[in-house]
């Protein structure tokens, strides 16, 4: 004989239930919808190409990383671009550029954001002077790129970027917290650097530009470097596709922490 106790079961459970899991379906799929209307934000314009390049990332990401098919399963994103004074190789301009940018956070507040990001590297100088005055979470390229070298378990690098972000060590110190050396290019290499951004800003990238770039890359390796980081959103458009060494590409990184954030609606 079955001597399992018999249940009770209230003679309203059931309705109760089924009403239950359709207001609870109504409420998420309402946060859903929301959250998922609210854009990534991107400051950009420094320079144009790697911003356009960097939106180009986040479709091409939606269609291959998260599936995206149709219009509406693509994320909504504000591209603001925005052309401040040059600061890629002196901070001369930079208080000045930070004021413009300053300006168009202040307006960005406005939108609802999800979150945001700004298509430029060296302009992560600024970002905590930014985020104190934004009422959406920064995703900062730097800490993107970091915590993907960490997970690698890569213990070595080499760094390519604009004189500024070099000097800035910004890359420098928060990889040095993860317990990861940095070697960085002579500084006689860095005008040769600055050169090949500058022309890719310019549209007018030569073959030279991506020969300098590997000769300097190769230095790198040579002296141990495991890894290239290029931190500078317009060196992708420029270094090399194919490089004997794992190259961390900074937009491509930045536009799958975005696009995870956008679909998994984590803030």
């Amino acid at each position: 004989m079955n001597k399992t106790k018999a249940r009770w079961h209230s003679p309203f459970a059931g309705p109760l239930q089924v009403f239950e899991n359709f207001i609870l379906r109504i409420c998420k799929g309402f946060l859903l919808t929301n959250m998922k209307n609210k854009p990534i934000a991107i400051i950009g314009g420094m320079g144009p190409e790697a911003s356009a390049y960097l939106y180009s990332a986040l479709i091409n990401n939606a269609v291959k990383q998260f599936h995206a098919v149709n219009n509406e399963d693509f994320p909504q994103i504000v591209l603001y671009s925005v052309p401040v004074p040059d600061f890629i190789s002196s901070s001369t301009k930079e208080k000045e550029a930070l004021e413009i940018l300053k300006q168009k956070v202040l307006e960005l507040n406005k939108l609802n954001v999800l979150c945001g990001a700004i298509a430029c590297n060296t302009a992560h100088i600024m970002l905590q002077d930014l985020q104190s005055i934004s009422n959406f979470p920064f995703v900062s390229i730097v800490d993107e790129v970091v915590t993907q070298i960490e997970k690698d378990n890569i213990k070595k690098v080499g760094l390519l970027g604009t004189p500024s972000t070099l000097n800035s060590s910004i890359y420098q110190k928060a990889l040095e917290k993860k317990e990861v050396n940095v070697i960085v290019p002579d500084e006689k290499e860095f005008p040769i650097i600055e050169q090949a951004i500058r022309n890719v800003i310019s549209e007018s990238s030569t073959g030279e530009d991506m020969n300098n770039l590997k000769r300097i890359a190769d230095i790198l390796k040579s002296e141990g470097a495991e890894a290239i980081v290029l931190a500078c959103t317009e060196l992708p458009l420029v270094f090399p596709i194919e490089y004997s060494l794992p190259v961390y590409n900074s937009v491509e990184i930045l536009s799958l922490a975005l696009l995870e954030r956008y679909y998994s609606r984590k803030t």
